[in-house]
């Protein structure tokens, strides 16, 4: 069926209609004119904007294991709402994505909505010891390797997986984080962990693991990627290492380019994340690094928890918050410190190129992969609205501004109401 997209404001700086109205005609999964005429299905999409397809490189469904907190079908309707159509899963699941059998699981519960990659474990359970068989999870289809939430800890490790991917053109992925400092704490450590007497996390702990594994890497070759960068020197230390031309990857989760531990201040557990809010200074040299292109691209970080892990002590709740079906509201409120075609691009085209995959585009003979969207719609994330199995969201009861309208993906297409 052919599919005809009037009037629709085009954001993309690599398509030749950037920035301009045009009718993006859709036949047979491709864009086949910037100027269509007319089609079996036409929607006025007036007033709206359209970009290529978001992928995230960075959810948690929860599946296998804690499908009450998110399972795959859950997830997928979340990650379309929010104007995804690509999802990379991370494997800290119950039990872990470590087999061939747990890869195929994932990519099969796909579907035409949302295309699903899989990041596999790098080390067996997740604990940092031996390691996965990655060749043979290569095959399978896992299109990165980590441990998750959990940092690799163990150095030689980390030098074996570089050194076996460095010819599978995938990346090895590190939640930076020096697991004796960072064990038992809540929050950024600083004046507000004082004020609230909660034990707090040093940027120490990050910096620390960027500065070992750049070494590793200096000395192995490959490809490391770090996960949910949060302070102002760790931004720094990968722009140094990139100036030497090693090969190296970040991302940043959307929440930690607007929160900072200031947000606490309500004991709300809906703010306590991983990585923690830093500080309004760690804040704006993610923003910067930005800007400068040392952070490659910007994930969701999106962990569903049901409520008997969130409405505790704030010491005692699980970090995590969902994020998909506000992604947008939270860009565009970034968007008054960047440029919106650069945010746009941190979530299209800079994790396909992280993980080696052809780079998207609003033009002629390209699949149409395409998110719609009103900058100006205003809406609540409540019980009525919420999509996710799951409500720990910062944003919950809270009136926010964009929503997403829709997504194409190739053949496949749907409006939001």
């Amino acid at each position: 069926m052919s599919l005809l997209l009037k009037n629709v404001l085009v954001l993309d700086t690599n398509s030749p209609a950037h920035q301009q109205q045009a009718n993006i005609l859709i036949e047979k999964g491709l864009i086949t004119s910037l100027n269509g005429k007319s089609a079996k299905k036409e929607i006025d999409l007036k007033g709206h904007q359209l970009s290529c397809g978001w992928f995230d490189l960075n959810a948690n469904f929860n599946d296998p294991g804690n499908e009450h907190r998110e399972d795959i079908e859950s997830g997928i309707k979340v990650a379309q709402s929010g104007g995804f159509t690509d999802v990379c899963l991370t494997p800290d699941t119950s039990p872990p994505i470590e087999s061939k059998s747990d890869v195929n699981y994932l990519i099969r519960k796909g579907n035409n909505a949302v295309e699903l990659y899989v990041s596999a474990a790098i080390s067996e359970g997740l604990n940092g010891e031996g390691l996965t068989e990655i060749l043979d999870l290569n095959d399978a289809g896992a299109v990165s390797f980590s441990d998750g939430d959990k940092p690799i800890w163990n150095a030689e490790l980390l030098l074996k997986a570089l050194q076996y991917t460095k010819n599978l053109n995938t990346p090895v992925i590190q939640n930076a984080r020096e697991v004796n400092i960072s064990r038992n704490t809540h929050m950024h450590e600083g004046r507000m962990s004082t004020n609230l007497g909660l034990r707090g996390e040093p940027s120490l702990s990050e910096e620390l693991i960027i500065q070992r594994d750049i070494e590793i890497l200096r000395y192995s070759g490959g490809h490391l990627h770090f996960s949910r960068v949060s302070s102002a020197k760790g931004v720094d230390l990968i722009k140094r290492a990139k100036k030497e031309g090693l090969y190296i990857t970040c991302d940043v989760a959307i929440h930690h380019l607007i929160f900072t531990d200031d947000s606490i201040g309500e004991f709300d557990t809906n703010f306590k994340s991983l990585p923690p809010y830093r500080t309004e200074k760690d804040r704006k040299a993610l923003i910067k690094g930005l800007k400068e292109d040392v952070i490659d691209a910007i994930c969701s970080n999106h962990r569903p928890l049901d409520q008997e892990s969130k409405q505790l002590e704030f010491d005692l709740a699980e970090p995590g918050n969902i994020s998909l079906q506000t992604f947008l509201p939270a860009l565009l409120s970034v968007s008054k410190e960047i440029s919106l075609d650069i945010l746009i691009d941190k979530v299209v085209n800079g994790p396909r190129s992280i993980l080696n995959l052809q780079p998207a585009s609003i033009d002629v003979g390209q699949e149409a992969k395409l998110t719609i969207f009103d900058p100006k719609a205003k809406w609540t994330l409540n019980d009525s609205t919420n999509i996710s199995k799951s409500r720990n969201s910062p944003f919950w009861n809270k009136e926010v501004e964009g929503k997403v309208a829709g997504t194409v993906n190739r053949s496949y297409f749907k409006i939001n109401k």
